[in-house]
This record gives C-alpha cells, structure tokens and sequence, in this order.
C-alpha cells in the first residue's frame, strides 16, 4: 500500500459495467441479430463475386428498397457496378426480395489515416538533343500543338541538369 492510492474496499472500488448493465437485454438482443443479419447479408454479397473482387467489397448498408455495397477504391466499384445488378437478382432468389435499387460507393481502407503523397521523382533535364528536336517540331507544328510542344521546351529547359 502506497500513500498516494490508500486501499479501498472491494465493494467502493470504480468497476467497468457490463454492457447488459447499460442496455436492457431485449434491446441487446436485436442489435445483435441486426449484426448477425448484416454480417449474412455481406457474406452472401462476397459468395456472389469473383474472389478478387470479393477480397475488395468492403461493406454493405440495407436500406428499404435500396442495396448500397461498398468497394475499397474506385476502381474495384466500377467492377463491382457490373456485378449489382446480378447480386440484387440473386438475394430475391435466395428470399432478400426487398431490393430494387443498387448503389455502389467507395469507401477506402484508411479513412483516418492521413493522405501522405507520394516522393517526387527526381527530374533531369533531358539531352539537349532531345530539347531541340522538340524545339523544331514546335516551329514546324502550327496552332495547339506548335504551343504545348514550345512551352514543354520551356519547362524541359528550365529542368535541373
């Protein structure tokens, strides 16, 4: 016993409370056989897709009439788009009848994490060879072409060695 935390007895002592302590048991009970009937839901979403697209659905939202799955990125949702209709179809068949509109939304990994942006490659300017065929091309080009190619001379130029 040290003087700073004197011993307190067994029953005055601060105890973490126990969920069924906090919500009433019935209420405890439909959330949890609301998660159940979500997690079967998304479980049946990923039998329905092709492995790899399967490993990228990430999650699923049930509202009403509207099935909203959840890719990892935008380019597994727009495979996953092909797919919706098929996965709505399927969840009728199997008694999920009630939806009769799909989305598809993205929701990336990390959504706290902090977006950290890749290292700049280091550029060199190119052979001065390479500048001026690029350099006579611009000259030789007329309108929107003749432009860009003399202004990426511009940049090309004032590049680090």
């Amino acid at each position: 016993m040290t003087p700073n935390h004197p011993a307190q007895p067994a029953e005055e002592r601060p105890h973490p409370h126990r969920v069924s302590d906090l919500i009433p048991r019935k209420t405890l009970a439909a959330y949890l056989a609301r998660i159940e009937s979500h997690r079967r839901l998304l479980e049946t979403i990923r039998h329905l897709l092709p492995p790899p697209l399967a490993a990228r659905c990430r999650d699923c939202v049930a509202a009403s009439d509207t099935l909203v799955v959840y890719a990892e990125s935008a380019a597994w949702a727009s495979q996953l788009r092909f797919y919706l209709p098929r996965i709505i179809n399927e969840l009728a068949q199997d008694g999920h009848g009630r939806f009769r509109h799909g989305k598809v939304r993205t929701l990336p990994l990390t959504l706290a994490a902090p977006h950290v942006p890749a290292p700049r490659p280091n550029l060199h300017r190119p052979r001065p060879t390479t500048i001026a065929a690029l350099d006579a091309a611009a000259r030789a080009s007329e309108g929107e072409i003749g432009a860009a190619l003399a202004r990426l001379c511009d940049t090309l130029r004032r590049l680090p060695r």
